[in-house]
């Protein structure tokens, strides 16, 4: 924060502002938890992840959909993908006997499935995730400024603000509700930010020292993306 669409560090731009949320709370809980479990044999909170049983994790051409009606968002026209490689018949024994490879069959390719504002409903999902005010993907086009517009950038996610209104979604034809459908005013957005938050924190995922920080930036967030007055919110 502030919301931007290109990376300080080296001027590459995306064709959205750059994913911001901040993951560091979990990093410092699953550090604190690994060291638990080491030291005094603490099993760590379960792992979360997309899986194929439960339908969380699903092939790109069902999420695009849903990507890409959201009005001025396009979907990756090449998705990373992993193709099958024969190395000859001493592969298996370590030896390559066919160099280069011969390339086959691409394996099954799956991306995590998305609820319907676009934000992904495996993995641990942090607040900015669960109450959300704007859609967060872990991919970024690049900026057609930049040239090759069609490909992704490099460990670069993005951010999409939900419009603030009603009104301002209606204009967009934007499919995703509103800030103000969500959240009668701050502290109501902020109390869901806190009992979700909770959550993580009785499942191991956050530390409770880092609440007041999460709240924090999340009242910054509001008042970045949520351009409504509190007296018009509150009706």
């Amino acid at each position: 924060m502030p919301l931007t669409d290109t990376n300080a560090q080296n001027g590459e731009r995306g064709q959205q502002m750059l994913n911001s949320v901040d993951y560091n709370p979990l990093l410092r809980a699953l550090l604190a938890r690994l060291d638990r479990w080491v030291a005094q044999g603490e099993e760590p909170p379960l792992s979360r992840y997309p899986r194929l049983a439960d339908g969380s994790a699903t092939p790109p051409e069902k999420v695009k959909g849903t990507i890409t009606a959201i009005p001025g968002v396009k979907f990756p026209a090449h998705p990373p993908q992993v193709t099958r490689l024969d190395f000859g018949p001493q592969a298996a024994n370590g030896i390559a006997t066919t160099l280069p490879p011969v390339a086959g069959e691409p394996y099954p390719h799956f991306v995590a499935e998305v609820d319907p504002d676009g934000n992904e409903v495996s993995g641990i999902r942090l607040p900015d995730v669960t109450v959300p005010l704007a859609t967060y993907t872990g991919w970024n086009l690049r900026h057609p400024q930049i040239g090759a517009p069609q490909q992704l950038m490099s460990l670069m996610g993005s951010t999409i603000p939900f419009p603030a209104t009603v009104g301002e979604r209606t204009a967009k034809g934007d499919p995703r509700r509103s800030i103000d459908e969500r959240y009668p005013n701050k502290a109501a957005y902020l109390d869901q930010v806190r009992g979700a938050a909770n959550g993580l924190i009785e499942s191991g995922y956050l530390l409770a020292e880092d609440l007041e920080r999460i709240l924090a930036q999340s009242a910054h967030r509001w008042d970045l993306l949520a351009s409504v007055p509190e007296a018009a919110a509150a009706k």
